[in-house]
């Protein structure tokens, strides 16, 4: 690892503590035997010799645990993962970047590679200081979560807790760190996982993906919600680092996060599953020795760009381009396009770049559980090559003008990169880009005449847009998850719907506090109950739902789930009603909608609507309760181009998808979900007392 030019900045300029930490640990790991740099060295050399021919099975299904996978061409126009390992444990592949960049009719500039220090690191000693100072951190403090996030990203959830544990007893921490790390190899893999294991890739994702609760027990993980190696709890890494702080708080948290890194009895852990006998259980000591020592370089990178001045790149921006350099996600793009919708995208879609697997464009990006912004910069994080498109209007467009400054600061300040380039293209110029970039790319990757399943790019996506919804089944939705979530303070059923029948529909006063603390507290639930009443029950003092005598415990402890999923009422930025009819279809109506392995996303089609009928439309309460809940699967929001949903004050940050002509997303397969055979099914499937009157109704459709 050798020292070139430091970031760790003139005598009296506060320390890049993330450099640091990554000069401790680049020590640490090749101390004594080295033995985890010599499983990086099998573990490369074994990738470069493998003929093992894995076929995707589905988009999202194939992950990039150790960053190094590449892309082969397969069959006619059909792509499947391949492994391209860089000769260092702390480089990422470059993929040939420069024989692009040679062959293309372009301005082009390579940006400043600025190297980490590599002798010995200082402040090995810090880590038990930052253990105290994180925990007196508040929970759900935004920078405790930004540090939460970058050690999740670097050793995975498991490791972290470690990490942030103050060590109780010699050699004790080092054991737990070992011990974990061989728990996804107690864990039978699902069936669909089997084939994609020949270098411990999914003992990986699991690493990287389980939790444990505050009493040890291993959280839950479904194979299905572990898209391009992301479960659901990535999605909350993506939300924090999309929120908004200032340079200097953003910058501070990392600095913490680095110094928790420098955590001895995790690297003492490291060692020991590199001695396993279990083979393995010994690749998985490289990997994460691996992720841990990019995600440092991203990380003072990031550290040193937020001392910058910036004019319109925020912090968000930053910390979403550097963390998508370490997300282990399959495919990563060697050539991303910058460019203003208005003025290129036409052009565009009909090159070969806009379906290449190699090439990221916006309208062909299928995010995991990245947010908005996080989406965005996924086009760029890692990406060798930087297109900037420059059109009369590029900078007219504030995305483009974000991109054009940040990729100005790559060339003229610094990169975590050793080869990346910017490239300037005129827009008349496209044709002749994208014909050089298409041979460079057939004489890169080969090809192989075996099956395939997934297409070049984009793969095809099952993407469910719900339907608005009729007034009165919204009413019935509403009113359903309303009687789950007063049950779980109550827990009762007899109790419960008593409480419904005397002090909602009865008119008496409740003194108590109501659950999700939205500001009008019991009042809001009458008002549910009422309208229900009103618009499907004949006697409006004889409950129209019931919860059914012996309700199960298993029914109970999915309605808590489902509980936990709410966001906090009491800020006032979502309804209480919208969040109750999103509760309800995912509790009962989304559980039925059959997986086909296509990706499996939900989607709020907003295209057609003004923003005053966003807001007011009873029969949209669906969409805009899906937009406030933590679904359990990705939530995106299609518009048309010029609507500026982003402006509509739509809680989150979920990725937006513009369509600026026909037939643009051809890669969503749209799926219409079914309200007349929602309603039909709606009796059985709710497991709740219906009147007769209700019964009907859903019988009656309508």
């Amino acid at each position: 690892m050798t020292a070139k030019k430091t970031m760790t900045g003139p005598g009296g300029q506060e320390r890049n503590e993330s450099a640091v930490s990554f000069a401790w640990l680049a020590d640490a790991l090749g101390a004594g035997s080295a033995v985890v740099l010599d499983r990086w060295a099998e573990a490369r050399d074994g990738m470069r010799r493998s003929r093992h021919r894995l076929v995707p099975a589905s988009p999202g299904s194939v992950s990039d645990p150790w960053l190094a996978r590449g892309v082969r061409g397969v069959g006619t126009g059909g792509v499947a993962p391949s492994w391209n390992p860089p000769d260092r444990i702390d480089e990422w592949p470059d993929h040939d970047v420069n024989a692009l960049v040679k062959g293309v009719p372009s301005t082009a500039w390579r940006t400043r590679h600025v190297s980490l220090p590599s002798g010995r690191g200082e402040g090995g000693c810090d880590a038990a200081d930052a253990v105290t100072r994180f925990q007196r951190m508040e929970a759900g403090d935004v920078l405790r979560e930004h540090v939460r996030t970058w050690l999740s990203c670097a050793v995975g959830p498991l490791l972290r807790d470690v990490m942030l544990t103050p060590e109780c007893g010699q050699g004790a921490l080092s054991e737990d760190a070992a011990a974990r790390l061989a728990i996804p190899r107690q864990i039978k893999l699902p069936a669909r996982w089997a084939a994609a294991n020949e270098f411990a890739e999914r003992p990986l994702d699991l690493l990287y993906n389980l939790e444990t609760s505050p009493d040890g027990r291993l959280s839950f993980l479904d194979a299905a919600d572990v898209r391009a190696g992301q479960g659901e709890v990535w999605r909350g890494y993506w939300a924090w680092l999309s929120a908004d702080v200032r340079f200097g708080e953003m910058a501070e948290a990392l600095r913490l996060a680095a110094r928790l890194m420098r955590s001895r009895p995790v690297v003492e852990g490291l060692l020991q599953t590199a001695d396993s006998d279990d083979p393995q259980l010994r690749m998985i000591a490289p990997a994460v020795a691996r992720r841990w020592l990019l995600t440092l370089k991203a990380m003072a990178w990031l550290e040193e760009a937020a001392r910058e001045p910036w004019t319109h790149v925020r912090p968000k921006d930053l910390a979403c381009f550097a963390f998508n350099a370490v997300k282990p996600a399959w495919r990563r793009r060697v050539v991303g396009i910058s460019h203003r919708s208005d003025d290129a995208k036409r052009a565009l879609r009909h090159l070969e770049l806009w379906s290449s697997s190699r090439c990221a464009i916006d309208a062909g990006y299928v995010p995991s559980w990245e947010t908005n912004t996080g989406m965005v910069w996924a086009l760029y994080g890692t990406t060798p090559a930087i297109v900037r498109v420059r059109s009369p209007g590029y900078g007219e467009s504030v995305w483009c003008l974000r991109e054009a400054e940040l990729t100005r600061h790559l060339v003229e300040r610094a990169d975590f990169l050793p080869e990346r380039w910017v490239l300037d293209v005129e827009p008349a110029d496209l044709g002749a880009f994208d014909a050089a970039y298409s041979a460079w790319d057939r004489e890169t990757r080969g090809s192989e005449t075996v099956p395939v399943v997934l297409p070049e790019f984009p793969p095809s996506c099952r993407v469910w847009t719900p339907s608005p919804m009729p007034v009165w089944e919204a009413a019935m939705l509403r009113a359903s998850a309303a009687l789950r979530v007063i049950n779980t303070m109550l827990a009762g059923a007899d109790l419960t719907n008593r409480f419904v029948a005397e002090f909602l529909l009865g008119g008496v006063e409740f003194p108590g506090p109501a659950p999700t603390a939205g500001p009008g507290g019991w009042r809001d639930y009458r008002t549910v109950f009422l309208r229900f009443q009103a618009l499907c029950a004949a006697d409006p003092a004889e409950p129209g739902l019931r919860l059914p005598q012996g309700y199960a415990a298993e029914q109970m402890a999915l309605d808590l789930d489902m509980l936990q999923r709410m966001p906090d009422l009491s800020t006032g930025t979502a309804d209480l009603g919208d969040l109750l009819v999103a509760f309800e279809f995912l509790r009962t109506e989304w559980p039925l909608v059959p997986d086909d392995h296509m990706g499996r996303f939900l989607a709020v089609d907003c295209r057609g609507l003004t923003r005053e009928r966003w807001a007011r439309d009873e029969r949209l309460a669906l969409q805009r309760g899906l937009l406030a809940i933590r679904a359990p699967v990705p939530v995106w929001i299609i518009q048309l181009a010029g609507q500026a949903v982003e402006d509509w004050g739509i809680p989150g940050d979920h990725p937006i998808f513009t369509e600026h002509f026909p037939g643009q997303f051809s890669w969503m397969l749209e799926g219409s979900l079914d309200r007349r055979g929602a309603q039909s099914l709606f009796p059985a499937s709710s497991g709740l007392e219906l009147s007769a009157d209700v019964r009907h109704r859903c019988r009656e459709g309508g």
